[in-house]
């Protein structure tokens, strides 16, 4: 990868961004995709997934050389563009996963299953989470294979997942609410692995860079928070689940790929990296 001209990194959510919620479909953001590339722009996909799934995604989207930030935060898989020397040479340097694994939330989760009605993917199996997610047989399997942190569907009531919330956090744990599940993990968020990824962009490039983050969900708050440019795309009812800072972000008019590609332009222009004619 070249050094980019602009030292503009984009992060993005997938899920309800760069891909459509319902169909998964992108096509309507390639165009806008392929034109980061040439421009050398690293997007930096940053999901709930797992590093099987998006290992899978990052080649669908033509994306070989760029970092990706797993299960919201939990688990970073570096470029060997932005891994020191020494980090390069040993194995396995290129993933760095959050100091809580998914077995010690299993164990919470376990616990509470006396006390509060909800599935996590343990109970759903590939099964319920192709039931609940509409994905193919092959890419729930690959949702199935995470390292540290585990979505749920919450089925007991709003008062009581107030209760629930309280008792992770003094075990330890973190509750996130995402466009289809909630999220049970340790401390890592999206945001502090965007900032751990960014220092690295800046280590290697001469100068400061500027980031935009993107994002439908309150699980990707926290990167919006930090962006220089917060981008935030409106669900398929059109209502906005982010809080997008009206001096420094831009909002879509259309959700899913269609969305993205709409903000992402308009982010180009703004910057002066294109021409508005």
């Amino acid at each position: 990868m070249n050094e980019p001209p602009n030292q503009l990194v984009v992060f993005t959510d997938l899920d309800g961004c760069l891909l459509n919620k319902v169909d998964y479909d992108w096509s309507a953001a390639e165009p806008v995709l392929r034109r980061l590339e040439q421009l050398s722009v690293p997007v930096v996909l940053s999901s709930s997934k797992t590093v099987a799934e998006m290992s899978e995604l990052r080649r669908e989207l033509c994306l070989p050389e760029a970092p990706f930030i797993s299960e919201n935060g939990g688990v970073i898989q570096w470029s060997k563009w932005l891994l020191s020397s020494n980090e390069a040479s040993s194995v396995p340097a290129e993933r760095v996963a959050a100091t809580t694994k998914r077995s010690t939330v299993l164990d919470v989760l376990t616990e509470l299953k006396n006390q509060f009605q909800f599935r996590s993917f343990v109970d759903l199996g590939v099964e319920g989470v192709m039931a609940n997610t509409d994905l193919p047989r092959e890419k729930a399997e690959l949702a199935c294979q995470r390292h540290s942190t585990e979505p749920l569907l919450w089925e007991d009531t709003d008062d009581n997942i107030r209760l629930f919330l309280r008792i992770l956090t003094e075990r330890g744990l973190t509750l996130t609410k995402g466009g289809r599940f909630w999220h049970v993990a340790g401390n890592a968020t999206k945001g502090h692995a965007m900032h751990q990824v960014a220092d690295r962009y800046r280590d290697r490039m001469s100068g400061e860079i500027t980031t935009a983050a993107i994002g439908d969900s309150p699980i990707d708050q926290s990167m919006l928070d930090i962006a220089d440019y917060p981008i935030g795309i409106p669900a398929v009812d059109g209502q906005l689940n982010v809080e997008v800072d009206p001096h420094r972000g831009i909002v879509a008019s259309q959700d899913g790929a269609a969305g993205w590609a709409e903000t992402v332009r308009q982010l180009l222009l703004r910057l002066g990296i294109e021409d508005v004619n």
